[in-house]
C-alpha cells in the first residue's frame, strides 16, 4: 500500500515522504497515530501546499536544537553512587539519573532516550553523548564520586 507520511517514522522515512508499506501496518499502527494518509494525488497536492510550513518550523526546531545543544557541550555533571572498595559500583548509573542531573544543571530538560550510555559500573569520568536530532549531538562529562555517609550519632 502507498502512503504519505506526516510525521517522521524511524526505519521507514521522513515527513512528506511516499512510500510502500503491508496495508496492515498503514492500517493499524499509522493511520490510527495520525503518522501518514493513504498516498491520493489529493494528498500530494495537500502536502505541498503544508510543506512551506513545515520546513519554517523545521528551520526554527533546528535552531533550537543548536542552542540547547552549545549550551549542555562539554558541561560536566557530579553523581555519587555507593561504592565498594575499589571503585565499583553497588548497581550502575541509570540514563535517567543523568538526565535529571542535567535539568538541575542547566533546566534544559533531555529524555532519558536520547542519551547514548554505556554501561557506568565505576567511579571516575565517563563521556556520554546527547543525541538531539540525527545530526545535532553534544558531549557532557558524567563525574561519579563515592557516597560517602556520615555515620549515625549514638
Amino acid at each position: 500500500m502507498q502512503i504519505l507520511l506526516i510525521k517522521d517514522i524511524d526505519h521507514v522515512g521522513k515527513k512528506g515522504d511516499s512510500r510502500k508499506v503491508t496495508e496492515g501496518y498503514a492500517r493499524n499502527f499509522l493511520f490510527p497515530r495520525s503518522l501518514a494518509v493513504p498516498f491520493t494525488p489529493g494528498s500530494q497536492r495537500n502536502l505541498k501546499l503544508v510543506e512551506v510550513s513545515w520546513k519554517r518550523k523545521e528551520l526554527k526546531e533546528k535552531e533550537a536544537v543548536k542552542l540547547m545543544a552549545e549550551k549542555i557541550e562539554g558541561l560536566s555533571i557530579r553523581i555519587t553512587k555507593k561504592a565498594g572498595d575499589k571503585g565499583r559500583l553497588f548497581g550502575s548509573v541509570t540514563s535517567a539519573e543523568i538526565a535529571d542531573a542535567i535539568l538541575a544543571a542547566s533546566r534544559i530538560t533531555i529524555d532519558k532516550k536520547d542519551l547514548v550510555v554505556d554501561h557506568i559500573k565505576e567511579l571516575g569520568q565517563h563521556d556520554v553523548v546527547v543525541r538531539f536530532s540525527g545530526e545535532v549531538k553534544a558531549t557532557i562529562k558524567v563525574v561519579v564520586l563515592p557516597d560517602v555517609e556520615t555515620p549515625a550519632s549514638v
